[in-house]
């Protein structure tokens, strides 16, 4: 009896707990709703109608070999802004999309590897960036991003003249059990969601980590004003709600173009062992450390990036 009174109080302490949880959580929910309009195009900006969807893409130089740069989770085309005019200035036609649900893309699903593959062939066949017009790219993807690029290499390699996997493995492999996902539900997921992408401080220090003390200071225009504008949230949850993009090792395996994998010395997210071990899987010993940059390296060392991908995409 004195067990079964105990587990009782315990019941009720654990619900009444749930319970004030989620009335916080739905409070918050109702008093942060809002969204921003999505800023003019800058100087670089621009977007393009292609395989059904609205691409918000940035251009760096006119002329020269097409680079195009594919960023990775939580990130935009503006983590390149480092990297992209320095390219330019060397003689490259340098592209940076935003991968839908992301950035100022259309935000319109499917948020699916083969969604993101769609959307970026699409891209390149909008752009001329093909075979057709004798101007197939270099294709550099960051964390996430290696997924995409190394999709498209694998199914269509005849449209890409190179393969660059920056600080990602193109895998979903060490991102925690699948069954997380199906937890993120409402009215925590958007309390969460909105923690995250509307206070400066909780993303700034996300931020430092990941980028390491090289980096410029944390802008929240860039990095915030993304996941705030017109149907960002329910895109974002959609994206979270599910597991990582990836491809698996046998098809990273069934890649066939030229490739090599770089990645920043100081990156918690892939050291050396796991740089050889993708660069394995891609046929390729081309592996190049980015001494003392972090996981965010073309923000941590654009300079010793652009040096790579020069060398990359001659």
């Amino acid at each position: 009896m004195g067990l079964r009174r105990v587990l009782g109080r315990v019941g009720l302490t654990v619900l009444g707990a749930l319970v004030v949880v989620t009335l916080a959580a739905a409070t918050y929910d109702w008093t942060s709703a809002g969204t921003v309009p999505v800023p003019p195009l800058d100087e670089h900006g621009h977007t393009v109608r292609a395989g059904g969807l609205t691409t918000h893409y940035e251009q760096w130089g006119q002329s020269g070999p097409p680079v195009v740069l594919v960023h990775g989770f939580m990130e935009s085309a503006a983590a390149w802004d480092r990297v992209g005019p320095e390219l330019a200035a060397d003689g490259f036609r340098v592209y940076a999309l935003d991968v839908r649900g992301f950035g100022y893309t259309e935000r319109r699903g499917p948020y699916t590897l083969a969604g993101d593959t769609a959307q970026l062939r699409a891209f390149l066949t909008a752009l001329h960036l093909d075979t057709a017009h004798h101007s197939s790219p270099v294709l550099v993807g960051h964390s996430s991003g290696a997924a995409i690029v190394g999709d498209v290499a694998r199914t269509d390699p005849a449209a890409v003249r190179r393969v660059v996997f920056m600080d990602g493995d193109g895998t979903p492999y060490g991102v925690g059990p699948g069954w997380v996902h199906h937890l993120f539900v409402d009215p925590y997921a958007t309390a969460v969601l909105r923690l995250a992408t509307r206070h400066t401080g909780l993303a700034e220090r996300a931020y430092a980590s990941a980028c390491g003390p090289t980096c410029p200071p944390f802008d929240p225009q860039q990095w915030l004003t993304p996941f705030r504008v017109p149907g960002a949230e329910s895109a974002l949850k959609a994206i979270l709600g599910q597991p990582l993009i990836g491809l698996t090792y046998a098809q990273e395996r069934q890649v066939h173009v030229p490739a090599a994998v770089v990645y920043g010395s100081q990156d918690p997210q892939m050291g050396r062992a796991s740089a050889t071990a993708t660069a394995a899987r891609l046929h390729t010993h081309d592996v190049v450390p980015i001494p003392g940059a972090g996981h965010l390296v073309m923000i941590a060392a654009p300079h010793a990036v652009s040096v790579v991908l020069q060398r990359l995409s001659r």
